[in-house]
This record gives structure tokens, C-alpha cells and sequence, in this order.
């Protein structure tokens, strides 16, 4: 669990990183930042009825 939350972490400053940000930019950033950047960057799932509740 720790070891899937630090490569986690690892991706996600690599990834910054390659997107420009520099390594101030991204130590500067709090637990909320990063809980926030997750939620509206997770990927989102639903089921078709959900999605187009209209066509069911």
C-alpha cells in the first residue's frame, strides 16, 4: 500500500515534470492540492443507463 502511494506519487512528479512544472513548483504543493488534482483528474466511469438515463 505505501509502496503503490510513493510510485504513485513518483509518476505524478515525473509527470509534472515532463508538463514543464519545475521541481519548486511541485514542492510547493499541499495534501489538498494533490487530493483536489486527483479528483478532477481521475478518470470517470458510469454505466450507459446512468450516463443516458433518457434512452433506457
Amino acid at each position: 500500500m505505501i509502496d503503490d502511494s510513493i510510485k504513485s506519487l513518483t509518476d505524478f512528479i515525473k509527470d509534472q515534470i515532463k508538463q514543464g512544472y519545475t521541481w519548486n513548483d511541485i514542492s510547493k504543493l499541499t495534501l489538498a492540492d494533490l487530493k483536489l488534482m486527483d479528483y478532477v483528474f481521475e478518470e470517470k466511469k458510469t454505466t450507459i443507463d446512468k450516463a443516458f438515463p433518457f434512452l433506457f
